[in-house]
Formats: structure tokens, C-alpha cells, sequence
């Protein structure tokens, strides 16, 4: 009797636990989303802001929390989800969870709602001591409105690494209607690109038609610490709807390619520079890229005191990428230069595609100088002389230069024992490699000790290019031996034609 009793209150106990108290049920998670402003921008990257909620059928009611609710957002249409996946790790009712998405919104888009499906994946106890796995599909409505829209259609940029350039954007209008008082604001966020001297330039257009494309200039600046490749700059329109409302786009990318730095390397490098000449710097400058140099021009930067290029600049003509053109600088190397290796600076001054004046960097070209050479070959003829003797002394003189020279005066000095009574003597052009032979006339004072003198002589001439060139010094040896014949010692020719010249003098003026 007692067993039965047991039994008809457990039976009774589980029957009263089954029936829900009266306005109060426990039901399974129920997730929706909530979107404060589900409104869409096309053109760009949107940040939709939105809200999960795990929320019950009735106000009286109570939900169980989900609990590893995993979303996964697919695509809606055109409209891409950047957002792979988002991660709860409980869902509580009532709480809501804040969450966002990004939805890359293609310019040309309809206008309408579109539904981002959202995946779900969740578990829950449900109320018997049991885990249960769930997965659905819950749908985020979003809405895309009528009105303009932009689209960035083509970029064209010349600037270039350590250089100046300009960036072309070309937009349009794919939207539905057309906007007024539209404002592009471009920007930067690195420090290697500068649009004009800022981080940020704007444009304005007053009337922007449906469909309609415009085209902005921007100057550009990339620094030295840029490289070569592509660069994304940001872009905002706000404008005004034909009804007067007011709109702004959300970022557009702008992509902006950094070209390499114009370079041109020197090659076929031919010098005959020499120490106390003026001689030819020659080569071939190429341009290396990546875009043509028009009016070219190679300069030959300032060398120092002892080089002095004729002429700086040599016009070249225009380059295209990869084409070459020679040039040649005349060139001096006064007598206080040094011979050796010598480096020089060149460097290409040009006008690039936006007709701006450019100028390269320095280019290094290292050449030879040689050591200074005698203009002339000069070797007695005669040069011997007998002391207290006086006769002709006969030099032949050979240009050693590769070109003619012409107007040579020749001159001598003789230090005593020896003199001169005729010290100068001329030649009207020697051709390269041609000889002379030249007439002074030399004595030897009688007391003069047996032994090699030397006769000093230089030169005037005119060079190839009519400039007017004194020479080096030249020494001439000229023997001198003992005398052979008795008698008082022979008074030089010079001293001779002295007395000659004062006894004549005095002889007329005692005739008068």
C-alpha cells in the first residue's frame, strides 16, 4: 500500500512539473539582428554597425543563452563582406551583442535592399542536462538609396622616386541623378608621398551629370625614401542631392604608382685629357628610363681650378627610354694640374612629360690625365764653341703635337760665359710631327773653363684653336772647349759691337 502511494505522488509530481505556470515559458535561443542605420554609401568600404539579440517570442517569457555563437556573413548580390567571421562566447537574453561588418559596396549598384545572409552556429542546454548544436541562417537587411555615386575610372601619374610629377584621377557619376557643389578631397597617409606640398589637396565641380566622367590634375611629390611600385591614396566626395539633401561617399582608393627615378648612365667614356693641354672628354649618355627626356642637355659641373671645360653644357636632343646620343667637351688642363685618375661630375638637365625642367643626379666618370709633354722636340745642331769664339747656333725644332701650330717665335737666353747677338728666330707652321731648324747667334766669353752650358729657349705659338700658348722652357746644351790659338783672349761678340757702337757715336759726333 505504501509502495503504491510512492509511486502515484512521483507520477503526480512529474505530471505537475510538465504543465508551464500560468504567462511564464522557457524557450530555445532565438537570435535576430538589429541595424540603427542600415543605410549604405556605394563606392567604397562600409562599416555597418548592428546588433544580435537573443530574444524571446513574448515579453513574459525567457530565452536560453547560446553560448560558441559563431556568424559567418556571406555576400549579398554585388555587396562583398569583407568580415570572414564573428565569435560570441555567450548570447544571453535580452543583452545584446555590438557588432559590425565591412561591405565593400560597388559604385554602380541599384538602389534598394539587399539581405547579408549571416550563418549561424550556436549551442544551448535545453534544460535536460543536454548540449544542443544549432545552425541557421538569419539575414541582415540592408538598403542602398537613389542619388549619385562615383566611381574612380582611370589614374594616370608621371612622378617619380626623388621627384616631382603630376597625378591624374579620372571619376565618374554612376549613380542615378546628378549632384551639385561636389567636393574631391584627396589625401595621403605616408610621409613618402606629398600631393603639392601638404598631405591633402581638394578639388570642386559645380554640376556633376549622371554618367558623366571629369578628370583632376594633382601635383605629386614622392620623396627619396619612396620606391618604385603602386601607392594608394584616399578620396571623399561630399555633394548635394538634386532634392537638397546633402551625401558624402564613404573612402575611395585612389591607387597611385610611384615610377623609378629617372637615371641615365655614361658609357664609351674617351678622354685625352693631358696636363698643360686643352684636349676631348667625349661619351655616350643613355637614358636609362623610365620616361623620355626631351631637350636633353649633359652638363660638366664645376671640376676645380685646374680643369676648365671650354664649354658646360652640351645639347643632346630628346631621349627616349633606352636611346643613347654622344657628346664632347673640350677641355684644358692648365700646367698646375695633376696627372693621374680624375673623377668628374655630369649630370642631365631635361624637360619630363609635364613640360617641368628636371635635373638629374650626379654622375660619376672617372677618366685619365696625362702627365704634361713637351710641345716641342728640340736638339742642337751645332753647339760647340771654342772660348773667347763666337759663331751661328743651329737648333732643330720638331711639334710634337697632334695638330699644327703656327706663329712660333723662338727665343734664347744664355747666362755668361755665354751671349747673344741675335737671341730670336721664327717659324710660320710646323705641322704635326714636322721639324725645323732654327739660327741664333752664340759666343763664348775667352776665360770660359771648358764644359757643357745650358742655353735656355721657349716659345710663342698659336694652338689648333688660334688661342695663343707660351711654352714650357726648354734647356740646349752647348759645349764649350778650351782654346787652341795664342794671343789676347777674344772679347765676346756682344762686347764687341758695344765698343763698335760707342766709337762710332763719338767718331760723328767729333766730325760735327
Amino acid at each position: 500500500m505504501k509502495r503504491k502511494f510512492v509511486i502515484a505522488f512521483l507520477a503526480a509530481s512529474l505530471l505537475v512539473s510538465a504543465i508551464p505556470v500560468a504567462g511564464y515559458t522557457t524557450s530555445n535561443p532565438d537570435i535576430r539582428t538589429v541595424t540603427p542605420d542600415a543605410t549604405l554609401q556605394p563606392g567604397g568600404v562600409n562599416e555597418l554597425a548592428f546588433q544580435l539579440v537573443n530574444d524571446p517570442d513574448g515579453p513574459d517569457d525567457e530565452v536560453r543563452t547560446a553560448t560558441n555563437v559563431r556568424v559567418r556573413p556571406g555576400n549579398a548580390g554585388p555587396i562583398d563582406v569583407e568580415t570572414n567571421e564573428l565569435y560570441l562566447q555567450s548570447l544571453a537574453d535580452g543583452v545584446p551583442a555590438d557588432r559590425s561588418l565591412r561591405l565593400n559596396v560597388p559604385s554602380d549598384i541599384d538602389s534598394g535592399t539587399y539581405r547579408i545572409p549571416l550563418r549561424l552556429t550556436y549551442e544551448f542546454d535545453n534544460g535536460a542536462s543536454n548540449t544542443v548544436e544549432r545552425r541557421t541562417t538569419i539575414h541582415l537587411p540592408v538598403r542602398i538609396e537613389s542619388g549619385p555615386r562615383f566611381s574612380v575610372v582611370d589614374t594616370d601619374s608621371t612622378a617619380t622616386v626623388n621627384g616631382q610629377g603630376t597625378l591624374d584621377v579620372t571619376m565618374r557619376n554612376v549613380g542615378d541623378s546628378l549632384a551639385r557643389d561636389s567636393t574631391l578631397a584627396l589625401s595621403t597617409s605616408t610621409p613618402d608621398v606629398r600631393l603639392g606640398s601638404s598631405e591633402s589637396s581638394t578639388r570642386f565641380v559645380d554640376t556633376w551629370e549622371q554618367g558623366e566622367n571629369r578628370t583632376f590634375e594633382f601635383e605629386t611629390t614622392l620623396g627619396d625614401s619612396a620606391t618604385a611600385g603602386n601607392y594608394s591614396l584616399d578620396a571623399q566626395i561630399d555633394y548635394e542631392k538634386p532634392d537638397g539633401t546633402t551625401g558624402s561617399t564613404p573612402s575611395l582608393t585612389v591607387p597611385l604608382r610611384a615610377l623609378p627615378e629617372m637615371t641615365f648612365s655614361v658609357s664609351n667614356v674617351e678622354s685625352s685629357l693631358r696636363v698643360g693641354e686643352t684636349r676631348t672628354l667625349s661619351g655616350t649618355v643613355t637614358n636609362t628610363g623610365p620616361m623620355p627626356a626631351d631637350a636633353a642637355v649633359v652638363n660638366f659641373a664645376d671640376p676645380g681650378p685646374t680643369v676648365t671645360p671650354i664649354e658646360t653644357s652640351v645639347a643632346v636632343g630628346s631621349l627616349a627610354p633606352g636611346e643613347s646620343a654622344d657628346f664632347s667637351f673640350d677641355t684644358e688642363v692648365t700646367t698646375a694640374g695633376s696627372a693621374g685618375l680624375r673623377q668628374f661630375d655630369l649630370s642631365v638637365v631635361y624637360y619630363d612629360q609635364d613640360d617641368r625642367q628636371r635635373e638629374s643626379d650626379a654622375i660619376p666618370t672617372r677618366v685619365d690625365v696625362a702627365p704634361e709633354s713637351p710641345e716641342f722636340d728640340v736638339a742642337p745642331v751645332n753647339a760647340t764653341f771654342e772660348a773667347g769664339s763666337g759663331d751661328e747656333f743651329s737648333v732643330t725644332v720638331t711639334n710634337t703635337r697632334d695638330y699644327a701650330v703656327s706663329d712660333v717665335s723662338a727665343k734664347i737666353y744664355a747666362d755668361a760665359p755665354l751671349s747673344t747677338s741675335d737671341d730670336e728666330a721664327f717659324i710660320d707652321r710646323l705641322e704635326p710631327g714636322e721639324s725645323r731648324e732654327i739660327v741664333f747667334q752664340l759666343g763664348a766669353g775667352g776665360s770660359a773653363t771648358a764644359k757643357t752650358y745650358p742655353v735656355k729657349m721657349d716659345f710663342q705659338y698659336d694652338d689648333d684653336g688660334g688661342d695663343t700658348i707660351i711654352s714650357n722652357t726648354y734647356q740646349v746644351p752647348v759645349d764649350v772647349t778650351e782654346r787652341t790659338s795664342g794671343g789676347p783672349p777674344v772679347v765676346p761678340i756682344v762686347a764687341v759691337a758695344l765698343v763698335v757702337a760707342v766709337g762710332g757715336f763719338v767718331y760723328y759726333r767729333r766730325r760735327d
